[in-house]
């Protein structure tokens, strides 16, 4: 919902801090789900026509660079492999998703010492939208610009934290499709903290959508809900942190169900 990602280092003195310039990380992920159902149009869970499985693997490269005081530049992308299981046969699609960009300005950019920071987004297609509906795409097939506030505290002495963001999506127009989804209002809360050389996390994340338009009309039965929660466990290993994040939907409206799993390797130089 919230992607890419938001991984804001967080000071001692209790704010979010953008990293020095020259400073950065880079992440390798693996994300796997299998789904057999999805959440219709009233939001109650339904499998698939045909008895179908949709199957997604994915590997994402993510990193992030400071740029100069307060201001660093975000990257990710996706390949994905994607299958669907049918009593009509199978259907598979291999290549890379959508792109995302991101820059993230802290109060430092500007001379505070504020726990605030703003991101601003953008999701380009990594690979051509597929005009045909045997065809699995990998991507959503148009341009998309998102605008968000973060924050976040240490609580008190104690070495756990808490973060949040709110956002707004402006979607584009897959012009191949003739469609438009509907812009998205997303947000994220987080818990989370360290011991030694473990770290944890439980996260919500979310999204609320407008109706999307085909064709000029106007689907209201089409809107999109999501809530899912995120717990994270996270090891020191070597130079980085190995980490392990479950992905478990609790509503939603238009969307597959089903939960899933995602192993990623940060490492960070300059910190």
């Amino acid at each position: 919902c919230s992607a890419p990602h938001s991984s804001p280092t967080l000071a001692q003195s209790g704010s979010i801090r953008t990293l020095p310039a020259g400073a950065g990380w880079i992440q390798l992920s693996g994300y796997g789900q299998n789904a057999q159902e999805f959440f219709n149009p009233e939001g109650s869970r339904q499998p698939f026509l045909a008895d179908s499985e949709f199957t997604t693997r994915s590997a994402f490269l993510t990193g992030a660079s400071g740029l100069l005081p307060g201001l660093e530049l975000w990257t990710q992308v996706p390949i994905h492999r994607l299958r669907i299981d049918a009593s009509s046969g199978v259907s598979t699609s291999t290549g890379l998703g959508d792109l995302r960009f991101a820059a993230r300005a802290g109060s430092r950019l500007v001379g505070l010492d504020l726990p605030l920071a703003v991101r601003a987004g953008l999701k380009v297609p990594g690979s051509d939208f597929p005009v045909d509906a045997t065809v699995i795409p990998l991507t959503e097939g148009q341009v998309d610009v998102e605008l968000s506030a973060e924050s976040g505290v240490f609580l008190g002495d104690l070495p756990v934290y808490a973060m949040a963001w709110v956002g707004y999506r402006w979607r584009g127009t897959n012009e191949d499709a003739d469609r438009k989804p509907g812009n998205e209002t997303f947000g994220h809360v987080a818990i989370g903290g360290f011991a030694g050389a473990f770290s944890w996390e439980v996260a919500a994340d979310g999204l609320v959508g407008a109706a999307p338009v085909a064709q000029g009309i106007t689907l209201e039965g089409e809107k999109r809900r999501l809530l899912q929660i995120f717990p994270t466990l996270g090891y020191g290993v070597g130079p980085g942190r190995f980490e392990v994040t479950a992905q478990i939907p609790v509503l939603g409206r238009n969307l597959p169900v089903a939960s899933g799993l995602s192993l990623g390797y940060r490492w960070a130089w300059g910190m």
